[in-house]
């Protein structure tokens, strides 16, 4: 791997150009809001905590984080957490499918949110609120219309949604261009979005990789194949159950598979079907978000085993540490990475196993490695990104006469 050299290099050369967002925007109060950060770590959560970063460190907006769990610098909001013992019952319930229990137990979170959150709103009288949850970016605009709430509502298109479930808020951040081409097509005009995707402080991501006792710490000798794959573990979504069968086609006991995510309601499923396939060969792991990279960096291979994403944060993370990656072409996947190198068509038995003997035996060059991080590293690094943002909050704020989005 070439992860230290390259990373050193990358930063030397774009810190020189990096350009700050610095003009006087005090006045500007942006709440950011999310009900589960600080308590799961999916990329709506990690995505909302860069946000705020980026903006606290690169802006002079007045900026707020409001978690529905404990993060640094965040006000943490009371709610009922999707992960609760109280729900977990809920969670389990045989009669619902495994995507409606998960659904029920989110609406639960956002819907209990919502009163210590308005009270939050009240205090701050922010310009704008920043949301990427749907259910609750429709109550935050209902609350809009009462008296002494008088924000603007972005929408942060983070998942696979209907635009007709999204065209009533004030401004649309769409992730890719396949989920602002479906909206054009649903009717939401142009001058109402942005593309921005999700951003990341790629120095600190490089940082987070200096851990090189991650292999011996599991367990995992030097001369294995350790295949890793950061996801909830879910079937619905993720399709873990995928990826544990088609390693376990592989048959070979120096292939490790690596899980780090969050249990979800089809877990235990999940961790089941791990043990008679793989048995020690799949170790599971729910780690700090700072604690992944360095687990990302140890593998040969990065694996994202699902069909349809609306960005993939851990997909511009594996790119940027320098990791081989096999994904599905879908839109997001296409969006970050564009090389057909690192994509495949995953949706058939046995098709993932070929792609991962095939990159086991050729792998891919340092030059092509280093190629996708710098290009990743352009695309999606938040010193670059948070010049966009910043544009789309005053554009938000006084909409544009013109036709046609800002596409950045």
């Amino acid at each position: 791997m070439t992860l230290v050299a390259g990373a050193i290099s990358l930063m030397d050369n774009y810190q020189q150009s990096a350009m700050y967002y610095t003009e006087n925007h005090r006045n500007t109060k942006i709440a950011l809001v999310s009900s589960g950060l600080g308590n799961v770590e999916r990329g709506f959560e990690v995505s909302c905590a860069r946000w705020f970063h980026a903006l606290k460190n690169h802006t002079d907006f007045d900026v707020h984080l409001l978690a529905g769990g404990k993060y640094p610098d965040a006000v943490t909001v009371p709610n009922i957490k999707r992960n609760s013992l109280l729900l977990k019952k809920l969670s389990e319930l045989p009669i619902l499918p495994e995507k409606m229990r998960w659904e029920l137990t989110y609406g639960v979170e956002q819907i209990s949110f919502l009163p210590g959150l308005l009270g939050e709103l009240a205090k701050i009288n922010p310009d704008v609120v920043w949301v990427k949850d749907v259910p609750l970016a429709h109550f935050i605009m209902a609350a809009a219309h009462l008296p002494n709430y008088h924000y603007k509502v972005i929408f942060a298109n983070g998942g696979i949604f209907n635009p007709q479930n999204y065209k009533c808020f004030d401004h649309i951040q769409q992730l890719n261009f396949g989920g602002y081409g479906v909206a054009l097509e649903a009717g939401i005009p142009g001058s109402k979005m942005d593309l921005i995707p999700n951003c990341l402080d790629a120095e600190e991501l490089w940082e987070q990789c200096r851990d090189t006792s991650v292999r011996q710490k599991y367990g995992i000798a030097q001369d294995d194949y350790m295949i890793v794959c950061c996801a909830a573990w879910n079937r619905y979504h993720k399709r873990i159950d995928y990826l544990i069968e088609e390693v376990a086609k592989l048959n070979d006991p120096k292939i490790k598979l690596v899980l780090c995510g969050v249990e979800e309601s089809d877990t235990p499923y999940l961790k089941a079907l791990g043990e008679k396939l793989l048995q020690d060969r799949v170790i599971w792991l729910t780690l700090p978000v700072e604690q992944v990279p360095s687990v990302v960096a140890a593998a040969n291979l990065f694996v994202l085993p699902s069909l349809d994403e609306g960005l993939g944060n851990v997909l511009i993370e594996a790119a940027i540490i320098g990791t081989p990656i096999i994904c599905h072409p879908h839109s997001g996947a296409k969006f970050i990475i564009e090389d057909p190198q690192w994509m495949c068509d995953i949706s058939a038995n046995g098709s993932l196993a070929s792609r991962i003997v095939q990159m086991r035996e050729n792998p891919p060059s340092i030059n092509s490695i280093d190629t996708l991080r710098h290009r990743v590293y352009e695309k999606f690094s938040d010193r670059h990104l948070v010049q966009d943002f910043s544009r789309m909050i005053e554009k938000t704020l006084t909409p544009p006469t013109r036709k046609g989005a800002v596409i950045h």
